[in-house]
């Protein structure tokens, strides 16, 4: 049995804040009824009937599931990117940041869709500098300007990455 903890606030009349260890949620309503929204795009509407008696209704996130590609099959690059585990942490660059988890890098700018680069289709990645070069399989070539403040955890980002893709170290 794992150890949960959660912590409720009220932030004015019929507003109330619940964070916990996976979720957070905002309620807003009362006793006759309140709509909560969690962090993981859940909306559960709950509406009371009479003294211990009410109806809820859940419903998830509005956001298409995406089919999974086969694991031998090239997947062509996409706009929307949700990061899983990372295999490198995260580097800041200008206007945004730059990630690697188990299925590629993620490159997010801000106003901008984020862009996901599989790790089949990366041929190399190479640092001179602060400039970090990405290149893959089709034409397409991604110079991303870093912004942090260690040359040594820049370095261990690219080494990780490159190894992840299966590519010849130099």
């Amino acid at each position: 049995m794992g150890l949960r903890a959660n912590k409720s606030f009220k932030i004015a009349p019929g507003v109330r804040i619940r964070l916990g260890n996976k979720s957070s949620s905002v309620s807003i309503g009362g006793k006759a009824g309140r709509v909560t929204l969690n962090s993981h795009g859940r909306r559960t509407t709950t509406v009371r009937l009479a003294s211990g008696v009410s109806y809820s209704s859940t419903s998830s996130s509005t956001r298409p599931k995406r089919d999974r590609p086969a694991a031998n099959t090239p997947v062509a690059l996409t706009m929307s990117a949700p990061l899983g585990p990372l295999i490198a942490p995260r580097r800041n660059i200008i206007d945004g940041w730059v990630a690697a988890d188990l299925r590629g890098v993620v490159v997010h700018r801000r106003e901008l869709d984020d862009v996901r680069i599989p790790l089949v289709q990366l041929v190399s990645a190479e640092l001179d500098g602060k400039e970090l070069t990405l290149k893959t399989a089709g034409v397409t070539t991604y110079r991303l300007r870093l912004t942090t403040f260690s040359a040594a955890r820049d370095l261990r980002f690219v080494e990780t990455l490159a190894r992840a893709a299966g590519l010849a170290q130099s």
